[in-house]
């Protein structure tokens, strides 16, 4: 066929004449030497048989101008690398290695049809047209699968999709270990390329590990035999079992030959080649009969150059013609050879004909499919058209299951915030928290000159309920979350979170603490000098404190400010729903700093105040003097804020981070209880005794002292207005009697005494010091 082709094409294109002489060499699945006088066909691809047929023509009258062949490329690699130092540009129309397209080794090597790699266009198509990001390779390891599939690599990359696996193996050995390594990796699709016997290998083992079913799309190069994958039951694989496997899988393979009724230059259309084919062969099927049409259109690609360059030389006058070419290239002849064919564009058999940089064919291709055991033609892939490929059929692809795979586990994103119920929640005890607080405030600012709130030094209380408040607000802020604000939002309430804490703790508890000390040290000194403390020396302290806090957390945000940091947890895979949960969780943290540094410094300065302000609280345990002070309640106050705190702080920090809610749920029953329970042992006393004695008269006084070891009855004097004198003379007899008990017990305590005289001098407000 390739003779007769040769004989018409050089009778088509006279202007040659009888200077046009072409070197054939046509190794048919081996090494065979054909030119205008004589065919020798050999079936064997035998690198060394190709390179002497290619000695024994060179040296052979008359000067070759071209080399047509061979269709191996393990034969076209040795003469394309040596025929470069006798200046001769090879035509190949089979020879696929991705080797062949490196310029610097083959500088005049052309072929008309694509390379092995070409097929990556179409299967890039494909897999985006589907929306496959995920794939895997699998490729008999011989050279020609081996560049494509290395060039396969760089396309995937530049269309950001993941290789989830690559494997290859040796044509005639079992894929087993690579398919079973590719199963595990939850490979679905998969991009294979071999021999047809090594397809046959393939797929029987991918039946015996289970890749198929409505999972699994497999891409394959379909230019394989009709009805390979049957008969193989030497593989151990039945032919239903081989169906199973191959059902549907998708094929991309180079067109042959023009779908259109277009006339090529030949003045044939592709139907009118086919008919002069088979009347030529006389419907015998040649080996090789796929690659006859691009034989075809290299027989012309290279008379069509050839044709040009003197037609070049003609034009421009010259003395020099084609046959003036030698080996040493004295008449730069090759360089026209070259550009010629880099720039020869027609339209041939198998559609348009023309080269790139690296004298590949840049060739249309057709998409088939496996559909009940038939091989259909469902779409092509061609260069010019805008997106590619053109579909033949309106479903496109049939697929097992009847949906498209996907190509891999779903990806559902998490966001791993706190629950809107235990936000609402919170919040709403933080509200109530706030309204209480400020409810209290103006109780203690406008009953600040009333005996029993002035006693308890109205303006501590202040400082506490404003502390109170920043806690219940630095509530709400932990609460907010990705789910609620904008990203910029989040980094602003980080850091708004690092310094409301620590000051509203300190400006509660610090009051408490203050407090605390001050009765600890009145009822700690067993001198009889008076000790006289002021209010000011309750603000110093919690000045100090705070100072301390803005000390700590300056440094924190001058050296490496609290921000914003979103965290991508570990995958957990769902099997039963077949997708994959991504968890995303934001985090306010230094991100320059080892963890838990800054967070860890401050709690370790809250812990031995805490601890501290537990321990006053406990010696001063004994010391309750109703209305006078609330050292009692300042002690129950101080226990429910350090000991939860102390707990729960750690807790927090250590617990597992992929749980907010359960974090927050902590930290704010931890400050919310805290406190509530310092607002109402605060304020929630006085407010009860104003109310018992809001009928009280000026001239009333009323005292109640507890100690450890005895206890005096209430001393009331005065007079009621509805005087009963029965009444009357049953509180004189107690009076009377309390007197008594009152002597004795200063008699036997003679510091209790001193205090009790002391404090029957008259009550001193906290502002005047006691």
């Amino acid at each position: 066929m390739l003779f007769s082709t040769l004989i018409s094409t050089t009778q088509q294109l006279r202007p040659l004449g009888p200077h046009t002489i072409l070197f054939l060499d046509y190794p048919l699945y081996g090494c065979s030497k054909f030119s205008f006088l004589k065919t020798n066909y050999s079936f064997l691809c035998r690198p060394g048989d190709g390179m002497k047929g290619f000695f024994e023509l060179l040296y052979e009258e008359p000067i070759k101008l071209m080399i047509l062949g061979a269709s191996c490329s393990v034969v076209s690699q040795p003469v394309a690398e040596t025929s470069k130092h006798w200046n001769l540009v090879q035509m190949s129309f089979s020879s696929a290695s991705d080797v062949l397209s490196l310029r610097n080794r083959f500088p005049y090597f052309f072929r008309t049809n694509p390379a092995e790699s070409g097929v990556n266009t179409p299967r890039i198509a494909i897999l985006k047209e589907f929306g496959w990001e995920r794939v895997a390779i699998i490729h008999d390891n011989s050279e020609v699968f081996t560049s494509a599939t290395n060039k396969f690599l760089e396309d995937l990359a530049k269309n950001n999709i993941t290789l989830v696996a690559k494997e290859s193996f040796t044509a005639g050995e079992k894929p087993t270990v690579q398919l079973q390594s590719m199963k595990n990796k939850d490979a679905r699709i998969i991009i294979a390329s071999a021999q047809e016997e090594g397809y046959q290998q393939m797929f029987c083992e991918a039946y015996h590990v289970g890749l198929y079913g409505k999972r699994y799309v497999w891409i394959i190069n379909s230019y394989n035999s009709v009805d390979w994958w049957k008969n193989v039951t030497w593989l151990g694989c039945t032919e239903e079992e081989m169906h199973k496997v191959v059902d549907n899988y998708i094929g991309a393979v180079v067109l042959g030959s023009r779908t259109d009724r277009n006339k090529t230059v030949s003045g044939l259309t592709a139907s009118g080649y086919e008919d002069a084919y088979i009347a030529y062969t006389q419907g015998v099927p040649y080996s090789g009969v796929e690659y006859g049409s691009f034989g075809y259109d290299a027989v012309w690609a290279v008379a069509l150059a050839l044709h040009r360059v003197v037609q070049q030389l003609e034009a421009e006058n010259a003395t020099l013609k084609i046959e003036d070419f030698d080996y040493s290239n004295t008449n730069r002849l090759r360089d026209r050879f070259v550009k010629t064919l880099s720039e020869l564009v027609f339209e041939g058999i198998t559609g348009l004909v023309l080269f790139d940089l690296s004298g590949n064919r840049i060739s249309p291709y057709k998409i088939e499919q496996l559909i009940d055991g038939v091989e259909e033609t469902v779409g092509f892939y061609l260069h010019d058209r805008p997106f590619g490929l053109q579909w033949m059929r309106e479903t496109k692809f049939v697929f097992t299951g009847g949906i498209v795979p996907r190509d891999g586990p779903s990806r559902e994103v998490v966001y791993l915030g706190i629950e809107p119920s235990t936000f609402i929640a919170f919040a709403s005890l933080a509200v109530i928290g706030m309204i209480m607080t400020v409810v209290f405030l103006i109780f203690n600012v406008s009953c600040r000159n009333r005996k029993v709130v002035k006693l308890s030094c109205p303006k501590v209380n202040n400082v506490i309920a404003i502390g109170c408040f920043m806690c219940y607000t630095d509530v709400i802020l932990s609460g907010l979350d990705g789910n609620l604000v904008s990203k910029t939002a989040m980094n602003s309430l980080c850091l708004a979170r690092v310094w409301i804490l620590p000051i509203s703790f300190t400006l509660a508890f610090g009051g408490l603490f203050a407090k605390t000390w001050r009765v600890h040290v009145i009822f700690g000194n067993r001198t009889a000098k008076r000790t006289r403390i002021f209010d000011y020396h309750l603000f110093m302290i919690i000045g100090v404190l705070v100072v301390v806090d803005i000390a700590i957390m300056s440094v924190w945000t001058a050296c490496d400010p609290v921000q914003l940091i979103q965290t991508t947890l570990p995958d957990l895979h769902d099997v039963d729903g077949d997708k994959i949960i991504v968890r995303i969780l934001d985090k306010c943290d230094s991100p320059n700093s080892p963890s838990f540094l800054w967070s860890g410094i401050m709690f370790g300065w809250k812990g031995l105040l805490l601890v501290y302000g537990a321990f006053l609280a406990w010696e001063s345990r004994k010391v309750t003097m109703v209305h006078l002070n609330d050292s009692k309640f300042i002690a129950i106050a101080i226990y429910n804020v350090a000991i939860p705190s102390i707990i729960i702080a750690p807790l927090v920090h250590l617990l597992d981070i992929e749980q907010p809610s359960i974090t927050f749920t902590l930290s704010a029953s931890c400050i919310t209880f805290g406190t509530t329970i310092t607002n109402c042992l605060i304020f929630l006393p006085k407010i009860i005794a104003l109310w018992h004695v809001k009928d009280e008269q000026p001239e009333q006084r009323l005292f109640t002292i507890y100690s450890s070891q005895n206890q005096v009855a209430p001393l009331q004097t005065g007079m009621s207005r509805k005087p009963d004198l029965t009444l009357l003379r049953e509180k004189e007899t107690e009076i009377v009697e309390l007197k008594q008990q009152l002597q004795q017990q200063l008699t036997e305590n003679g510091d209790l005494l001193e205090k009790i005289r002391i404090l029957q001098q008259g009550p001193q407000p906290c502002s005047s010091g006691t």
